[in-house]
């Protein structure tokens, strides 16, 4: 088994460097040759297919010509695959004149002009797009995982521990939740924002992903405490309808744990004081949320992570529930963290606590622990 997937990994690399898979990028391109080229290719297709229907009645449907369709709704311009419907349309009158005994029965007829539909569709969206084929996925996912990498942490340092999760609704690849890091040590100073865009599903994901690109250029080059406010500007500029952001903001100074929190909107953070037998304190400043009103100034709260301590960043999918009051999910969400924080019993405790508080919840969760170990560990 390992032998053969091994010659079917290198048989595929050779198609990719071949003519074949030269013709395919250009395609998928958009290359009005290879466009043509494979209009061509799918033309010939339903050709083959009206003679194998007409041939050979009991083997071949007339169903059969929503193949070429489908191909050409994912490669073709509108344009050509318009051009396209006119082999499909000679291919159906033969097979209604010539196919016998059978003919053209009504229900491959509308199985066909269903299959002409959506793939029109199909092509008039990509079109719009410059898109063809994957590659409008791939160009999605790919900028899935750098909205993914700009967010990310630390693997370690010095006697610090972060860990992050995020869980977008549905599944999905996408979520309306961002992350944000920026560490500089020659300013001894860690900067972590958490963003949650309004609204749910691909149309907060597409604004997402347009707000972590522009809110990465600010975080790291403007100070602390004036970024908030120029993200607020930025967002309100766009003047989007009835769409804003909620977020929080980290400074943290990790040679003393000394930390900065702005918040727009955001539910407060958890601190977890560890000492004593351990104890939460809710540290935020409240603030409007992101794109409401212009000039607005975030004010900080600020504290101390002593060793030991922790502190916890979460969006509001980890802890609303319709009909209930926030705080009452804040106070589940601290209560079951608390044990995985104190005796260290997780080895990645986001990741936990997204799995046991959260399964079911019909909305982007996102959740961030910072945790400044205690002496010794």
């Amino acid at each position: 088994m390992p032998a053969v997937t091994t010659v079917a990994r290198q048989l595929a690399g050779r198609l990719r460097r071949g003519s074949f898979g030269r013709w395919q990028s250009k395609l998928q391109d958009g290359d009005p040759r290879a466009e043509r080229t494979a209009l061509a290719l799918l033309a010939v297709l339903a050709v083959l297919l009206t003679v194998l229907a007409i041939a050979s009645p009991d083997e071949c449907p007339p169903s059969a010509l929503i193949l070429p369709l489908l191909f050409g709704g994912f490669v073709l311009h509108i344009r050509l695959l318009l051009v396209l419907l006119i082999p499909i349309g000679l291919g159906l009158t033969a097979d209604w004149l010539l196919r016998v005994p059978y003919g053209l029965r009504p229900g491959s007829a509308v199985v066909v002009v269903v299959a002409a539909v959506i793939s029109a569709l199909m092509s008039y969206h990509r079109t719009r797009l410059g898109l063809r084929g994957t590659r409008g996925g791939s160009m999605l996912l790919e900028l899935s995982e750098r909205t993914r990498a700009l967010g990310r942490l630390p693997e370690r340092l010095l006697d610090w521990r972060f860990h992050r999760a995020i869980s977008p609704v549905s599944g999905t690849f996408f979520a309306g939740d961002f992350l944000l890091s920026s560490h500089r040590p020659d300013r001894d100073l860690l900067e972590i924002v958490l963003v949650d865009v309004s609204g749910k599903g691909s149309r907060a994901a597409a604004r997402s992903m347009h707000l972590s690109g522009a809110f990465a250029v600010l975080l790291g080059s403007v100070p602390p405490e004036t970024f908030l406010p120029r993200a607020n500007d930025y967002l309100s500029r766009l003047d989007w309808d009835d769409e804003f952001a909620t977020a929080i903001h980290l400074a943290l100074a990790p040679s003393t744990g000394r930390y900065r929190l702005f918040t727009a909107g955001h539910p407060p953070a958890g601190h977890y004081h560890r000492a004593n037998g351990g104890r939460w304190a809710l540290r935020g400043e409240p603030g409007p949320a992101l794109g409401i009103f212009g000039g607005t100034q975030y004010p900080a709260a600020t504290g101390r992570l002593a060793h030991g301590d922790s502190l916890l960043l979460y969006s509001d999918g980890l802890v609303e529930v319709p009909g209930e009051d926030i705080d009452q999910g804040i106070d589940r969400l601290l209560t079951a963290a608390a044990p995985l924080l104190r005796y260290g019993s997780a080895a990645d405790p986001a990741r936990e606590l997204l799995r046991t508080l959260a399964r079911n919840v019909a909305d982007d969760r996102t959740l961030v622990i910072v945790q400044r170990l205690g002496a010794g560990s």
